[in-house]
Order: C-alpha cells, then structure tokens, then sequence
C-alpha cells in the first residue's frame, strides 16, 4: 500500500507568499471598483441635476402669444432650479447658465452663445454645466477605498442643453383636417423674425386676417381645401370626425396629404360653432401646409402651422376667416420641421 505524500513545509510557504503577493492587488481592485461605480452614480446625478435645470429654462423661452424669445426668464429659472437638487448628499449651489441657439444638425458644434443671428438650423436653447471640483459644490468626489492608489477624490463635470423646436411629426389628435398652401405662409409668415412669427401689418400694427378658400374661389396664396389627410376618403360625415377628433394616425413633414374635391355648407357651420366666433374649441388649430393645393390630388407636407380660427362662412362664399398664430398649445409631436408657429415640448438636444 502506498503512502500519500504531505506537502512540504516549504510549499506551504510558497502559497502563503503567493496570497501575499496577490492579497493588495485583489484589494486594490475592489478598491476601484467601489469608488468608480459610485462616481458613476454621483455623475449619473449630476447629470440629471444638469438635465432638469436645462428642461426648466427651456420651458420659459416660449411663451404663448410672445413677440420675442425670453431669455432672461429662461436663464433664471434655470439657475433656481439648480439649487433644487442634490449629489452626494449635497444640496447644489453652483453652476453656470448660457443661453443661445443650437444648431440641430450640429454643423456648427455645441452652443452658439447670443448676440449671434439664428439660422434656419438653430434651435433657441439653454446650456447648464455642473460640476464637483475644487470651489464648486463641496469639492471633488471623494473616495473611499482608492486612497491605497494615491487617489483621494476626483473631479466631475457634466452639460446639458435643451431647447424648443418645431414638430416634423403630428401624433393622433394633433391636427385640423384643413390643408394651406406654403404660398400663405410665405406671404403671412414671418420666417426672419426671432423667433419666426406672423407678419405684421405696418400701417395698423396687427397681424393682418385672411379668408381660406378653394382655389375656384380664391388666389393661389389665399387658397386652403378640407383634407383627409392620409386616406383618400371623403364626405362631410368623414371630415366631421376628424374636425372633432383629429389625425387618426401619426403624420410627418414629407407625408402626402389627400385633398378633397368640393366643399359641404355644414362643415362651415361646423367650424363656426367651435371658432373664436362660437365657443373657441377650435379656436387655435394646427394644420398642415402642403406645396400646393389641387382638389382631388396628394400634395406633400412641407409644416405644421398654427391657426388661429376667426370665423367661417358657408353659403355660395364658403370661407374660413383666420389669422397666423403661435398660441396652439403644444400638440403631441416629435421629430423636427420648420416653425410655422407650432412649438414642440422641450427637449434635450444632448
């Protein structure tokens, strides 16, 4: 029978040197690994922090009705919204607020600062960065176990920008079965302005009212027809429903539009009874504007534009008496298009 040979002393003494060796460098490790997932999840707060304090100012650059952007307002929200949050277990104090424009096909990289001139591309927008280094809210991140390594804290820096833009996309509910031509944007919209907005009549002062017609009836640049937007339906019963409900599926700049064929007297009383003329439920509307309009054709969307319904008239006249807007409360919508007066919620552009 064989006997089972005890490891020797000496080799014992190996495995002890062995763990001796490994025993810092496996704690270093860990080391790491406790200290970087929780910088993680102090930028991870610094981050939404940032996120929340852009999205608070953005929400003040538009206001319903406005002639001109407000960034001061927008600026200062942003900056007291800073203080509302916390990392590390500390309340904020600082940070730095920029306003500008964004250009949203970054072609021109990061945030254009005022005074500057706003291109078709650029998004008004507020920019904060946030930070946790030296001076500025309670100093770098210390760590906990890393200090083995030679590191005892460690700065962090985050940005966030977010801004308002027009919709490329109407979701279901969001629009008013009466399509425009681009021709009358063109004519009564002001593209130029900051931010684009209707036009004004220099003699009064007032943006001025139009009727929208049918074409048979109406210049080119005045002409409007009922549409049913993504089906080539027709009937008064059909747009009724969409007068009262609205798109049944998403559209988008780009996205053909059915133009209708004649025009029924009830869905100018329709629209006179929910107009500014009546009890204002369609008082502000968003439309879609189309190349041009030709009854019984598909033209493409070019924009969602904002209405502001007056009155309508039915009888052998058959119009819609309106005027530009940008008071349409903000439609559910995404993607970006031109601004025809149709404000998007505010979002993050970074």
């Amino acid at each position: 029978m064989k006997k089972i040979k005890q490891p020797s002393s000496c080799q014992k003494g190996a495995v002890s040197l062995l763990v001796a060796l490994t025993l810092p460098v496996l704690v270093g490790a860990a080391a790491l690994a406790v200290d970087l997932a929780y910088l993680y999840v102090v930028r991870n707060e610094l981050q939404n922090d940032a996120d929340a304090a852009a999205l608070a100012g953005a929400r003040k650059l538009y206001s319903r009705g406005a002639s001109a952007l407000d960034w001061a307002g927008a600026a200062n929200t942003a900056s007291n919204a800073i203080a509302l949050n916390s990392s590390a277990g500390h309340t904020l104090a600082d940070g730095l607020v920029e306003t500008g424009y964004w250009d949203i096909t970054q072609t021109a990289r990061g945030l254009q600062v005022l005074p500057m001139t706003a291109g078709p591309n650029d998004a008004p927008a507020v920019q904060v960065s946030l930070g946790k280094s030296e001076g500025q809210n309670q100093g770098p991140v210390r760590t906990f176990l890393a200090s083995i390594w030679g590191v005892y804290a460690k700065p962090i820096r985050v940005t966030a920008v977010a801004g308002v833009t027009s919709p490329g996309t109407i979701l279901p509910g969001g629009l008013f079965p009466l399509a425009i031509s681009k021709c009358m944007y063109d004519t009564f919209w002001d593209m130029s302005a900051q931010p684009a907005g209707p036009r004004v009549d220099p003699l009064t002062g007032l943006v001025p009212e139009f009727k929208i017609g049918s074409l048979y009836h109406y210049a080119t640049c005045e002409s409007g027809e009922w549409t049913s937007l993504d089906t080539g339906v027709s009937g008064a019963n059909a747009i009724e429903k969409l007068i009262e409900e609205g798109n049944p599926v998403s559209m988008s700049v780009g996205d053909a539009a059915w133009i209708l064929t004649g025009v029924k007297t009830s869905l100018f009383t329709d629209v006179k009874k929910c107009s500014a003329a009546g009890n204002r439920q369609c008082e502000f509307v968003v439309v879609p504007a189309i190349d041009k309009v030709v009854s019984g054709s598909s033209s493409a969307i070019v924009g969602f534009a904002c209405l502001q319904v007056l009155d309508a008239v039915g009888g052998n006249q058959k119009y819609i008496l309106a005027k530009m807007s940008n008071q349409c409360p903000p439609p559910l919508s995404g993607g970006v298009g031109p601004n025809y007066g149709v404000i998007s919620p505010p979002s993050l552009f970074n």
